[in-house]
């Protein structure tokens, strides 16, 4: 009797610490799940705050350019035909039509569709990590990607990227199934990945290089030649439309047909410049404007707090994931994911550079966004390493948890100056065009020498002159000798005239004045962000 007694009390007991432990376990899960959902609705907030503060600058009036459009083939026929290297990610353009006819073209709607990519980028990533590492790995990359500058950047730009930066979000999802024992649906799986490589390649050209460093990383890192060809014949046989697409464009077999920005820098010089707005966006240290004027020395050396900070933490990460990868190799792990997306960042860095070179365009961290997606996966693996609570001893493991939020908050920043500071602004031609009208009159006309004159009608002056009409070379419509007579005639001879240029680096410094000298004094001159606008009186004879 005493024993059924007993037996009764631990069971009990038994049933009670079970009820306990579900109860604590369901906690710590609504906890886990309610801080995933606030970063999730703080990636929402950050990528529309603010979403219509700054003015279209020049390339996203390359995007107005090529969705105006009446049918969807003439929309087709715009991007097949555009001279600039936007030809080779046409999906974008395409998806931008379609969005217009429903939403509009002011500057919200526009960028919209960029926010919505971005947070969908940031939902794509967290299941991807949640899959291969789990739930603590996952909700670090979350956060990562979330806070990531760069990121937050291209999700509020009506260009290409956060459509790229999305679609190889999906891509990586989808192929993180070949990375998993025992996942069901892999054949699914499989074909979803394959679709969404094929898309990716038609969204930009750049896509194809981080999957070719998918590709052999796959190979080199899990040495499984049987599955690799289960991934990867699907995936080229989808991806075989998009490539005979660009095949068949114009100037397809002639890079140097295409107009692009070429190299102006070594190539030192751009390959850092890509690791820094990768990791922390390009609104962190000196601004580009900045950069580009001839005291760039000088701008760098005032700004050396910031960059020692990023210096110092992107070391410590990088010395960090070396003995994370250096514990795997102890371990007899060699197939383990940290390899495989080191490999893969390591391999997409370098096809970028070797394009760079060979191409000669002008690289920047934007033409290597699936960068950004790598780092996010890869570099919580830092913080899966355990350090001793008793050791008052600070190793690489230590600093490398501090180096992570280190990284985050620097990010943070970041973001704040891209919100916030005035200095990072891009083509302000809102306000240009604004001067423009308020200071034009019958007497007073203006010329564009160079800007994107979309953007002109788009802010509501279809006034303003282009002097493209004096020749389609820059550097020879400045530099003819009668510049001035013929900016006389373009302007009917008017007492005055407002010369507007965006991106004035790109000429001579005081090359203006001296070519408008022979017929015109100089009154005043007015900036904008990236814009210069001259007001020229005529000389009295």
């Amino acid at each position: 009797m005493i024993e059924i007694k007993c037996a009764a009390v631990i069971a009990g007991v038994s049933s009670r610490g079970n009820k306990i432990m579900i109860k604590v376990l369901n906690q710590k899960w609504s906890k886990y799940y309610l801080f995933v959902l606030i970063v999730i609705i703080l990636s929402v907030f950050l990528r529309f705050f603010l979403l219509s503060k700054q003015s279209l600058w020049f390339d996203e009036g390359l995007t107005l350019s090529l969705t105006d459009a009446s049918t969807f083939q003439e929309s087709i026929a715009n991007v097949r035909t555009v001279k600039n290297s936007d030809r080779f990610q046409p999906l974008y353009f395409i998806v931008l039509y379609f969005w217009r006819q429903m939403f509009g073209e002011s500057e919200f709607a526009l960028r919209s569709l960029s926010a919505i990519l971005g947070i969908g980028s940031t939902i794509a990533i967290y299941f991807t990590a949640l899959r291969i590492y789990g739930k603590k790995h996952a909700l670090w990359s979350l956060v990562i990607i979330t806070f990531s500058s760069f990121c937050v950047y291209y999700s509020q730009e009506a260009r290409i990227y956060a459509l790229a930066i999305f679609i190889s979000s999906l891509q990586l999802y989808f192929f993180s199934a070949a990375l998993v024992k025992n996942e069901d649906n892999r054949g699914l799986s499989i074909w979803l990945f394959s679709i969404f490589t094929a898309i990716g390649v038609f969204t930009n050209i750049n896509f194809c290089f981080s999957t070719v460093a998918l590709c052999l990383s796959h190979i080199a890192i899990y040495r499984n030649l049987r599955q690799w060809l289960q991934w990867w014949i699907p995936a080229a046989f989808l991806s075989l439309p998009p490539v005979l697409y660009y095949l068949t464009l114009p100037g397809a077999t002639e890079p140097d047909s295409i107009e692009v920005s070429r190299l102006g820098l070594p190539v030192i010089q751009n390959m850092i410049f890509v690791l820094y707005g990768i990791l922390v966006g390009t609104t962190y240290g000196p601004s580009t404007e900045q950069l580009r004027g001839d005291d760039k020395v000088q701008v760098v050396v005032h700004y050396w707090p910031h960059i020692l900070l990023l210096v110092i933490v992107s070391t410590v990460l990088f010395l960090a994931l070396v003995k994370v990868l250096f514990k795997h190799k102890k371990n007899n792990r060699e197939q383990h994911p940290d390899y495989f997306f080191a490999s893969v960042f390591v391999m997409a860095f370098l096809l970028g550079l070797l394009l760079a070179i060979v191409t000669k365009f002008n690289w920047v961290p934007r033409h290597s966004y699936y960068l950004s997606l790598l780092l996010a996966i890869l570099i919580p693996s830092v913080l899966s390493q355990r350090t001793s609570i008793s050791s008052k001893r600070y190793g690489v493991s230590q600093f490398g948890q501090i180096a992570v939020i280190s990284l985050i908050f620097v990010n943070i920043y970041s973001i704040f100056n891209y919100y916030f500071n005035d200095r990072y602004r891009k083509d302000d031609y809102r306000s240009a065009i604004q001067y423009i009208i308020k200071n034009r009159s019958s007497s007073t006309k203006s010329v564009v020498l160079f800007g994107n004159l979309r953007l002109f009608r788009y802010y509501g002056d279809p006034l303003t002159v282009n002097a493209q009409k004096l020749g389609n070379q820059l550097r020879k419509r400045i530099t003819d000798e009668k510049f001035a007579e013929k900016i006389e005639n373009l302007t009917n001879r008017a007492d005055t005239v407002l010369m507007v240029i965006n991106r004035e680096h790109l000429f001579p410094k005081g090359l203006m004045e001296k070519q408008m000298s022979d017929l015109y004094n100089l009154d005043s001159k007015v900036n904008f962000s990236y814009f210069t606008i001259y007001r020229f009186h005529k000389k009295i004879n």
